[in-house]
């Protein structure tokens, strides 16, 4: 990481002085993720690799100056690719984490079912309080596969980009944060509105995408909720650019 002033740039973390923290390549999804920064704190994501060959991800917590103060939380058990890794935080200071589902299987007809276990983190959006140091994560949503892209806007919504396996990209919008209840996604057993696999869960009981796409490949990666003109800013793996606006209908 990069801090730019008065037109000259200084490096400010370097996490390839861990041993632990690998180099991308190899068409993976490694290495530094996601960063966000409050009250003088930052909070940086990454993947680490352990001994035995699969990763974690990694969120830990900087001063201003990027001395390391904490770890925040670590999560076992992913292959190269499927991390998440957005960081976001919310108006009431809470931090968001998105974490893919820690599957490599490729074929579309086998997935793994950590996005529908609510007792695995994996392929689930986290609330994070940092005030608690004895920090418990909320599930906020799950059944995702790999959520790249999160954007909370000024009224507290969250935008969730799905990235699909095999036929359609998708959007998600969570209206309330603090429901109580968290949303399905649907994954493995829907992929957007396509059903994936036979499976007891129906689509009436899922939270349906506000916007998919069947345009293939092309991940949807990140996005900007633009006020002034009420509409929701993305862009995908192969840089198409998309403006989403509300209907009346």
């Amino acid at each position: 990481l990069f801090e730019s002033k008065n037109n000259e740039s200084r490096l400010v973390l370097d996490l390839n002085t861990d041993a632990q923290f690998p180099f991308g390549g190899g068409g993976s999804e490694r290495g530094l993720l996601g960063i966000a920064s409050q009250n003088n704190l930052v909070y940086v994501s990454y993947t680490s690799q352990d001994i035995n060959e699969s990763y974690s991800l990694v969120v830990d917590e900087y001063s201003m100056n990027f001395t390391k103060v904490r770890n925040i939380i670590k999560i076992e058990g992913f292959p190269s690719i499927h991390n998440g890794g957005a960081l976001q935080f919310d108006s009431l200071g809470k931090l968001y984490l998105s974490v893919g589902d820690g599957s490599e299987n490729l074929n579309k007809y086998i997935y793994e079912d950590h996005p529908q276990n609510l007792n695995d983190y994996r392929g689930k959006i986290l609330r994070l309080d940092i005030s608690d140091l004895k920090l418990e994560p909320e599930v906020v949503a799950y059944g995702i596969r790999n959520p790249w892209g999160v954007t909370i806007d000024s009224k507290d919504r969250m935008f969730i980009l799905q990235c699909g396996s095999s036929t359609v990209e998708a959007v998600y919008l969570l209206n309330d944060l603090y429901s109580g209840i968290p949303a399905n996604l649907g994954w493995p057993v829907f992929e957007g509105s396509k059903r994936m696999r036979k499976d007891p869960l129906m689509f009436k009981d899922v939270l349906a995408p506000i916007f998919e796409t069947n345009i293939r490949p092309g991940c949807l990666t990140a996005g900007v909720y633009l006020d002034d003109i009420e509409s929701f800013l993305l862009g995908d793996f192969f840089g198409t650019i998309r403006l989403l606006k509300q209907q009346e209908n």
